[in-house]
């Protein structure tokens, strides 16, 4: 008795979500930190506005006795604001397939392939867009870390905030003269600037291009001032089986879509990928082609990458040789 096609793979497009997030979210170190923490965008309308903390309050100080106490409105706090984006990736089946995959086993292995190839697109997307600027396909891409760590020599505005007349919200970014090559005294210069003196501003993660970690591991070898023992992070990675290095005790990653030459400090606390609950990688339903003898349905994402503490990252951008 030949399965119900349809009645099968309905069975399956529930468990697509969870399934398609934590796959995505293991696919890199990357794409692992900026994930691991689910944030939803529970505001309602197509804007997350997250408040954002650009100084201490003066309404403080020492005082003695009936001294009068400052109690005069202080803005402390401002909002950025970031739209909503959206992804997707198609799902097709045509009737050929349909009809030669009978049975169980067969109808399987059909819709399995189908989803796999659907959720490596997708993630492909991710992938690429993380280290973007938002500016791809007139806008409509993630707003990624070129975006987000940067000092407004490249992204004048980021949040709808302007940096130009707004230091605190510019990332600390060092570029290389020429022909100067990786050095580590470089390396703790843009870490130092990001921690600021404290370890919850610290980055929590570096990533580069291969090439880059390469001429890293390199420099380090041996050398176990630099090479600290690592923490949770990185016994996270170990479990992934990402490869990692150690600087000033935070792991040292590289990622195939990172840009050449480029080297990101991470806060990942202050970084994260937001999606729009019941768009998070939801399927559609599989519907007929009315002129073909096929089926199609597609996944969808609806989010964004949202960025609250730009100073606390930084990017080195520099000569590997």
């Amino acid at each position: 008795m030949s399965l119900n096609f349809d009645k099968f793979l309905a069975s399956w497009l529930p468990l697509i979500p969870k399934k398609m997030y934590d796959n995505i979210s293991k696919s890199s170190p990357t794409m692992y930190m900026l994930m691991r923490k689910k944030k939803t965008w529970d505001e309602g309308g197509d804007t997350i506005r997250p408040h954002i903390k650009y100084k201490h309050t003066s309404t403080r100080g020492s005082y003695s006795k009936y001294d009068k106490l400052n109690i005069n409105p202080d803005d402390t706090r401002t909002a950025a604001e970031f739209r909503m984006k959206q992804l997707y990736a198609t799902i097709r089946f045509n009737g050929y397939e349909e009809a030669a995959d009978k049975g169980e086993l067969a109808v399987h292995k059909l819709v399995a392939a189908a989803l796999e190839d659907a959720e490596a697109s997708i993630k492909d997307l991710f992938a690429q867009q993380v280290f973007g600027d938002g500016t791809g396909n007139n806008g409509k891409d993630l707003t990624g870390l070129k975006a987000y760590v940067d000092d407004g020599t490249a992204v004048a505005v980021y949040g709808g905030i302007d940096r130009a007349t707004n230091a605190w919200w510019k990332a600390n970014v060092k570029r290389s003269a020429n022909g100067q090559v990786l050095d580590i005294k470089h390396m703790r210069e843009v870490f130092t600037k990001c921690a600021r003196g404290g370890m919850e501003n610290k980055p929590d993660f570096i990533v580069t291009d291969l090439n880059t970690w390469l001429k890293y591991a390199e420099l380090v070898d041996g050398k176990t001032t630099i090479q600290q023992p690592l923490g949770k992070v990185a016994q996270e990675f170990a479990n992934l089986g990402f490869a990692q290095l150690s600087f000033m005790g935070i792991p040292v990653v590289y990622d195939e879509y990172c840009p050449a030459d480029t080297m990101y400090f991470i806060n990942s606390n202050t970084f994260q990928l937001y999606g729009k609950p019941g768009r998070m990688f939801q399927p559609s339903e599989i519907v007929k082609v009315p002129d073909e003898d096929s089926k199609v349905g597609q996944i969808f994402f609806a989010g964004e990458f949202v960025g609250t503490e730009p100073r606390a990252n930084g990017r080195l951008d520099l000569t590997v040789s």
